[in-house]
């Protein structure tokens, strides 16, 4: 039946036996239903929305009875996209409550700092690896913390500035390509991790790392695997470092044009690919890593020679003579170059020592 003005009349039915199928076995959260409104069966269904607009009514509340007692179809339409908006919520108070389980326990033992350590940019051809450290509260003002990856540019904004205002402290720290190229991008990563939490402006009183736990740092610590998808801390860490290496090479790709960087972020992509082969490595390319070194930007003919030596060697004193020769030529190579000649001279020392040739 329809009313004057275009809507549905109501007539009442009969309340629901039993329990409502939507309600939650956990304590629900305060009504935001409006209170004092006028009875339901004098307003249309447009203007039923608009009462609700915001509003999450509770079973049991006057509002909910009087909604699921309203027989025409565009109020239960309404009760139904209530009940999922509820349903919702419940999910997302759940998650949170998950996601903050590994502070809670150490809460719990009096360690109130407790930092979050997540890294970003392993894996990219170019850049600097950038981690961060982030302290949270107990009581968050905000919610939707997630893994970094899990979310949009546009969410991962908006959260890395709700972090920073919330925070109890935020550090970040950032090892470039070119340090990564002489000490390798596990040490570099494990660095700017140790940077971040000086970076914090306090001492942790633990820190939640994802992944291993970072070697010597003196600061109890728990490695989580997959950290940023169990907790909180450390998926705030996520956001913050995600969102300052973008930053970082969007701006990049103002000073390298041609290479992409605000698109792919310096990751390996075919675009990237063929940027590298066309142009060739510019400053920011880790010149260690292969996909550099095959395109022509890697290693220098020095470095492949001393290279050769070494790994031909077999007596110290061959390999103490390209050492002397090495430290006498020094300005010709790359810090990375060096720190990787040092390596190989320590294996090959070894190696002779031992008494083991070179298989060729």
């Amino acid at each position: 039946m329809l009313d004057s003005g275009g809507g549905e009349t109501c007539a009442t039915r009969p309340p629901d036996e039993g329990p409502d199928a939507t309600s939650v076995e956990t304590p629900p959260e305060p009504s935001r239903a409006p209170h004092n409104h006028p009875p339901l069966c004098d307003l249309t269904v447009i203007e039923i929305r608009e009462l609700v607009a915001g509003a999450l009514p509770e079973p049991g509340d006057s509002l909910w009875r009087e909604l699921r007692s309203d027989s025409r179809k565009g109020v239960s339409r309404i009760c139904d996209s209530l009940a999922r908006k509820r349903e919702r919520a419940s999910a997302e108070r759940e998650r949170a409550r998950s996601l903050r389980r590994h502070e809670a326990a150490l809460w719990e033992k009096g360690l109130d700092h407790v930092a979050g350590v997540d890294e970003v940019g392993r894996g990219p051809l170019a850049g600097p690896v950038v981690a961060a450290a982030v302290v949270l509260p107990r009581e968050l003002s905000f919610s939707g913390i997630d893994d970094s990856k899990k979310l949009t540019a546009s969410r991962r904004e908006e959260l890395f500035d709700l972090i920073h205002r919330d925070a109890v402290a935020v550090g970040v720290g950032r090892v470039s390509e070119s340090v990564i190229d002489e000490i390798n991008i596990l040490r570099a990563t494990h660095r700017a991790m140790r940077v971040a939490l000086e970076d914090l402006g306090l001492s942790p009183d633990h820190v939640l790392v994802d992944g291993d736990p970072i070697p010597d740092l003196a600061i109890e610590q728990t490695g989580i695997h997959r950290g940023d998808e169990k907790s909180a801390a450390i998926a705030a860490a996520s956001i913050v470092a995600k969102v300052t290496r973008d930053r970082l090479l969007v701006e990049y790709d103002r000073l390298y044009s041609g290479y992409g960087f605000a698109r792919h972020k310096g990751y390996g992509t075919p675009d990237h690919m063929a940027a590298l082969a066309r142009l060739g490595p510019c400053e920011i390319h880790r010149r260690s890593f292969s996909p550099v070194l095959s395109s022509g930007g890697g290693y220098s003919e020095e470095f492949v020679r001393f290279r050769k030596l070494m790994l031909d060697a077999d007596t110290p004193e061959e390999l103490d003579e390209i050492a002397g020769e090495v430290a006498r030529t020094t300005k010709t190579l790359a810090p990375y170059e060096l720190s990787k000649l040092r390596g190989l001279y320590k294996r090959s020392y070894a190696r002779v020592r031992a008494g083991l040739k070179r298989v060729r």
